[in-house]
């Protein structure tokens, strides 16, 4: 078989004489000018590639101690809501001794000693002795650690590959950080209502502590599942 005589980036027959056929070389001046020793299109400079190996390199660096710090926070997660579960399970007025050995110590004037039981209890915060102390050094931690192991992804370079369509691995990883990190930020806030509002505030941050853990533990499991 023969080669074609035509020849494709030839376009002098099309060169405007006939009034119903354009100049086709005027649709891109700047690719016929070119001169024979300029990068062709779609061709990286030396400079270009070796710019984006070092994109690369600090991309990789940071995932790697992005995901190693993630699995170090989904374990101190875990170890603040169990501990969270045993401070809960001991959830008592903070006043009640006191209160308690107040209405015993003069069971003869039991009016004035329940007025002041009374008055002790409704004016004691809530306590989670002895898990809560424990709790609170685990949930600033995990806090850290979670805070830490977000600002490496943020701050890696991007990746400027074509993006697959559809459920895959990464936007499953991504999607879940719309339900994690929003219960990462509002645990906090319910922690601080403990005092005050007790079990329901308690068991509110019970839900949403093991809510954000079962998220956070799906976006990792999908890398390994």
């Amino acid at each position: 078989m023969s080669a074609s005589p035509w020849n494709s980036n030839d376009f002098s027959q099309f060169n405007g004489g006939n009034p119903l056929v354009p100049d086709y070389r005027n649709y891109s001046p700047g690719f016929y000018s070119q001169s024979q020793d300029s990068i062709p299109i779609g061709v990286k400079s030396a400079e270009d590639r070796q710019k984006e190996k070092e994109s690369l390199d600090t991309r990789r660096s940071l995932l790697n101690w992005h995901q190693g710090l993630g699995l170090l926070t989904w374990g101190f997660w875990l170890a603040t809501n169990l501990a969270g579960e045993r401070s809960l399970s001991h959830l008592h007025k903070e006043y009640q001794p006191f209160a308690e050995y107040l209405l015993l110590k003069d069971p003869q004037n039991t009016h004035n000693s329940y007025t002041a039981y009374t008055f002790l209890m409704n004016a004691s915060p809530w306590d989670g002795d002895p898990g809560g102390s424990q709790h609170k050094s685990l949930a600033g931690t995990t806090f850290t650690l979670y805070a830490l192991t977000a600002g490496l992804a943020f701050f890696s370079p991007s990746k400027r590959l074509e993006r697959e369509a559809g459920l895959t691995t990464i936007f499953t990883h991504k999607a879940l950080i719309w339900v994690h990190l929003p219960a990462m930020l509002a645990l906090p806030f319910i922690g601080e209502r403990i005092s005050k509002d007790g079990p329901s505030a308690a068991h509110t941050m019970e839900t949403v502590g093991w809510t954000g853990f079962a998220a956070f533990t799906m976006s990792i499991a999908v890398f390994y599942f």
